[in-house]
């Protein structure tokens, strides 16, 4: 792997983290969705979701979704509606479950909401990113291999499919995020591709400038013109971000891969088409292979077009629920 070229500048480092938070509220990065399902195991995302909002100054909502009442329920106007007693009983247990680890989070100064819904997660997770004007969704969940979300897709795969807001995903069953308490990153790894991929390009900025990190532009062989890299680290630079950019001849998912797991802590910050359904499954994509292979936190962005045409989805859906109801 080739080594690293580096542009340096120098630069004021509270005037850097005043920009880049000014930056990230422009991004809604003050506005951290997290579901939750009540296993520990998810709450392994709490630290990092927790590590943006205070970046940011921002909050976190703190969100789970019920079951959906049964469909019968109020109909006609003569119904009377007698209480759902196993959805009312979910109801309470989730308040429960959501203001206790909110009582968890607020000694440490971390500002945090709840919010319930009925139905199926990911549709409700994306409805409310785009009502609420969430910016992230943070989660710790595990990507599923191809041929085993084809058969049987889980929520990540039904949430990549909608999202409209950036997913910061960390597997909580890797063996390096469970071995020391999580720290704010010292290096972003950004892998440069294609067109796509610039849409992580102001999140890497946002953060970098916040945490202190320095980034790695990552780009495979000597496909790109290395003027066009060389813009890329200089506009970071005059945001006030070191950055550096460094080659690799190795195939193109292992080596950021790679990148990262040499760089413990480290987090890597992709943009994506976010491919879904069978194109997903048969040929993958960077984001995708990164989910499932990285051993730290990942943040994956939508490119702006698929967000907007999302959008638009995710607002008829809330329109929907909000008439149906």
């Amino acid at each position: 792997m080739a080594q690293p070229r580096s542009i340096r500048t120098r630069y004021d480092p509270d005037l850097t983290r005043r920009s880049a938070v000014e930056r990230g509220r422009a991004l809604n990065l003050n506005r951290v969705l997290v579901p939750l399902s009540g296993a520990s195991r998810g709450e392994q995302i709490l630290p990092y979701a927790s590590m943006i909002t205070a970046w940011f100054h921002g909050e976190l909502t703190l969100f789970h979704s019920l079951p959906p009442t049964h469909h019968v329920r109020g109909v006609l106007s003569s119904t009377i509606n007698y209480p759902d007693a196993p959805h009312d009983r979910g109801t309470s247990l989730a308040t429960s479950y959501l203001e206790e680890v909110i009582s968890r989070l607020s000694p440490h100064g971390i500002q945090a909401r709840w919010g319930l819904a009925s139905g199926d997660p990911a549709p409700m997770i994306a409805s409310r990113s785009v009502t609420s004007s969430i910016g992230l969704v943070a989660m710790a969940i595990s990507a599923r291999t191809r041929p085993h979300r084809f058969f049987a897709p889980g929520l990540l795969d039904h949430l990549w499919k909608r999202t409209t807001a950036p997913l910061l995903i960390v597997n909580p069953n890797h063996r390096t995020l469970n071995e020391a308490s999580p720290a704010p990153p010292t290096k972003l790894i950004l892998p440069y591709k294609d067109e796509a991929t610039a849409a992580a390009f102001p999140y890497a900025s946002a953060i970098a400038g916040t945490s202190r990190a320095e980034i790695i532009v990552c780009t495979k062989g000597t496909s790109h013109d290395r003027s066009e890299i060389d813009s890329i680290v200089e506009n970071l630079n005059s945001d006030g971000i070191q950055a550096d950019h460094q080659e690799t001849m190795l195939q193109y998912s292992e080596a950021v891969a790679e990148i990262q797991s040499n760089n413990p802590g480290s987090w890597i910050v992709v943009g994506s088409r976010m491919r879904s359904g069978f194109t997903r499954a048969v040929f993958g994509s960077l984001a995708d292979i990164l989910a499932r292979d990285a051993s730290g936190p990942i943040l994956i962005v939508p490119e702006r077009r698929i967000r907007r045409r999302r959008e638009r989805a995710a607002r008829a859906l809330t329109r929907e629920l909000a008439t149906s109801n």
